[in-house]
């Protein structure tokens, strides 16, 4: 090997007429550590480490001192045809390297020499080094399993245990070396006939040991075949049960950070029901757009969060994002907190006039909560300002234009309001451009968990606590009607967390509510006529699975949801006549 194949070609140089300044620009560019001084001939007359510049520095000199002046004249020359074996002996600092005519054409450093070598010898790894990499991979991957693992030869010898095995037999004891029906482990003789089975079959085996104290275990043998598909090991992994409320968690955070990746990072928005990502998806979409948007829904559902949503994805993300409750605010006094006025417009006013909420919200987004709460005659000057896009102050005679972004939110039934002319019909049709409705808690029963976990990590950080919810409270919590929807939850989850005296909430510290016989049967039937059983059943079948197809929207989902296999559902629904596509 020659030196001008391990040597950094055409370096950049410096003259000597330049500063320290510049030779710390040049480093930066070009990412190296020294840098040839050349003189107006561009003959090399020294060389520039980067140390050498900071001993400079340290010694007094400053950035616009002359590189000439505290450069290395000390050259060491090699021709670039010298065989690196007649220098590799010598302690390789910097090299400055020339060619035949004495040209300069390279520099070596010993860094430059350790990366060069250092990539020569992983271009050079010899399969043996291959299979040690991929052996201690294993091994990491092994140990990294939460899950307990037990590797068993053909002969029924434990070959080796992952860390976890100890936590679930709680003791320090290695078994390796020993045989299988030896080892001290409560479920030993469970884990002996998965092995036998597997080695028998040759498949994947399942077992379920329930011990003292509760203790549950999924036991779970795979083979690990030869050429011929005969097993020569069994590896045998060990579930414990009381862990998967903290898989469930670490599961439901891994859904956020997916939903928030999907929905632009959205996070105030927690959910994973169907129904409310399809809410989610026509919220970002027309978010896009300075349509009016008026979002329905029960008290509590989030319709607060979606309108911020909206305003977070809109190009007038910027501005101010303002909201006023229509019926929070007294009537007399709510024309002039929307309109504003001018100054001495009526007594007690500001003497310099007042902004509106409207006027506050140019170039921004106007949230009417509970809008339906709006009395008639502001209605109508609502309609106005909507349709001209100017206001008038109260007291003013000069219209004030706006350029604000609405959005309107209601609990109420605004076409039932129309009927009984307690709201304008044209303001509706004005406000109901594209209209959003949030479903209740109780029908995006997926929700509840996601949320739940939410809550509980929001109040467990601001009380420093370490709550923990049992399988019995979700179980509850999934069968809980939640008339206050979502902030019934928020609620409830900070008194819990409040309250509870030990770190696990147990179904005893909920309300009575959650035990009444309207949350324990909230499916009711009504019966008008006797008929058949036979067509009974079918008509209820028939009902619940078009009723399913239209909410999931698809084969799987809906035969989870119905608690039955797609092929099974698919053959059903043929046998009642009902075709997926309705």
């Amino acid at each position: 090997m020659k030196v001008k194949q391990v040597m950094l070609e055409n370096p950049r140089t410096l003259h000597r007429s330049k500063t320290l300044r510049d030779a710390s620009e040049l480093y930066k560019q070009t990412k190296v550590n020294c840098a040839p001084i050349v003189d107006d001939e561009n003959n090399v007359v020294g060389i520039l480490t980067v140390f050498r510049l900071l001993e400079a520095l340290e010694a007094g000199e400053t950035f616009e001192t002359r590189v000439d002046e505290v450069m290395d004249c000390n050259l060491q020359i090699i021709d670039e045809d010298t065989c690196f074996s007649e220098i590799c002996h010598k302690p390789i600092d910097r090299l400055v390297i020339f060619n035949q005519k004495r040209k300069l054409t390279g520099v070596l450093t010993r860094i430059d020499l350790i990366n060069k070598v250092h990539r020569a010898l992983e271009n050079t790894e010899d399969k043996l080094a291959e299979a040690f990499e991929t052996n201690r991979k294993l091994g990491s991957i092994i140990e990294a399993t939460y899950d307990g693992i037990i590797v068993v030869d053909h002969q029924g010898v434990v070959q080796m245990v992952n860390s976890s095995y100890f936590r679930l037999q709680d003791s320090s004891h290695d078994p390796s070396g020993r045989f299988l029906q030896e080892i001290p482990l409560e479920c030993c003789q469970q884990v002996l006939a998965v092995y036998q089975e597997v080695m028998q079959k040759g498949k994947v085996v399942f077992a379920r040991f329930q011990g003292k104290n509760l203790i549950e275990l999924t036991i779970t043998g795979s083979p690990i075949l030869d050429e011929q598909n005969h097993p020569v090991r069994v590896v045998i992994g060990l579930r414990d049960f009381t862990e998967l409320n903290q898989l469930k968690l670490q599961s439901a955070r891994y859904s956020e950070e997916l939903k928030s990746l999907r929905f632009k990072d959205q996070k105030e928005l927690i959910f994973q029901d169907i129904a409310m990502e399809r809410v989610v998806q026509k919220a970002l979409r027309v978010a896009e757009v300075d349509s009016t948007v008026l979002i329905t829904g029960e008290s509590g559902v989030g319709k607060e969060v979606i309108a911020r949503t909206i305003h977070r994805n809109n190009p007038r993300a910027e501005g101010p994002f303002i909201e006023i409750n229509c019926g929070a605010i007294p009537e007399h006094l709510l024309e002039s907190e929307l309109f504003g006025y001018e100054k001495g417009a009526f007594t007690g006013a500001n003497k310099e006039g007042k902004p509106g909420m409207m006027e506050l919200a140019n170039g921004g987004t106007l949230l009417l909560d509970e809008v339906g709460d709006l009395p008639l005659n502001l209605q109508v000057k609502l309609l106005r300002a909507l349709q001209e896009q100017e206001i008038y102050r109260i007291g003013g005679r000069a219209p004030v234009k706006l350029d604000v972004r609405i959005l309107a939110a209601t609990n109420k039934n605004l076409e039932q309001m129309i009927a009984e002319k307690k709201f304008r019909e044209d303001l509706f049709y004005r406000l109901n451009v594209v209209p959003i409705h949030i479903p209740p808690l109780r029908e995006r029963k997926g929700d509840i968990f996601p949320l739940a976990m939410h809550f509980l990590e929001r109040f467990n950080t601001k009380y420093n606590y370490h709550r923990l919810f049992s399988s019995e409270v979700f179980k509850l919590f999934e069968k809980y009607p939640w008339p206050g929807n979502i902030r019934e939850l928020a609620n409830l989850v900070e008194r819990l967390v409040i309250m509870s005296e030990q770190d696990t909430i147990h179904s005893d510290q909920l309300p009575p509510t959650f035990f009444s016989k309207s949350v324990a049967s909230p499916l009711q039937i009504s019966i008008d006529e006797i008929i058949p059983l036979k067509e009974a059943r079918e008509q209820v079948e028939s009902e619940l699975i078009i009723k399913a197809f239209k909410k999931y929207r698809s084969l799987r989902r809906t035969g989870d949801a119905l608690g039955v296999a797609h092929s099974t559902l698919l053959r059903k629904a043929r046998a009642l006549g009902i075709s997926y596509e309705e």
